[in-house]
């Protein structure tokens, strides 16, 4: 899921906030109503992921977008959502952990994608916590604990 985030990251968006109803599997499912995206394939799942803040801008752009593909749409939102959140004290220290692990990991030549480092502000603080957890492990064994947390 989030790693078509990390793809849709490159364009921005004119879509206006949304509010706490646009937010979890409802706001998620009239999104998907008017836009079909992977993340609609189970909006249950994608509620538990995300931040509502960032639901609720993303899920109201989409509502509230031109006749743009879907493709388009849903890019220009999660980059307008991503922009609209604010870091929470536990994004910054689990990017900085992380950024000084993926360091360690590439000079041994066992390396994991930065963005797995930077996506944290706009999932459930949960999900942050268990991908600090994933830093004590092996750079071989990272990449595997991150999968879940990431795709």
């Amino acid at each position: 899921m989030v790693a078509l985030l990390v793809g849709m990251a490159a364009l921005a968006g004119g879509c206006s906030s949304g509010s706490k109803a646009n937010s979890g599997t409802a706001g998620c499912m009239a999104a998907c109503s008017r836009c079909p995206s992977e993340l609609c394939a189970d909006c249950a799942a994608t509620a538990t992921r995300f931040r509502d803040d960032f639901e609720s801008v993303v899920y109201a752009c989409v509502q509230q977008a031109s006749d743009a593909s879907c493709d388009t749409i849903w890019t220009n939102c999660i980059t307008q959502g991503e922009g609209q959140i604010t870091p929470r004290p536990a994004d910054t220290t689990y990017r900085d952990a992380c950024l000084t692990k993926k360091s360690d990991c590439d000079a041994m030549g066992m390396s994991f994608a930065d963005d797995d480092c930077l996506l944290t502000p706009i999932l459930e603080e949960s999900l942050v916590a268990q991908a600090m957890q994933c830093l004590s492990q092996p750079c071989s064994s990272i990449q595997a604990c991150f999968n879940p947390l990431f795709n």
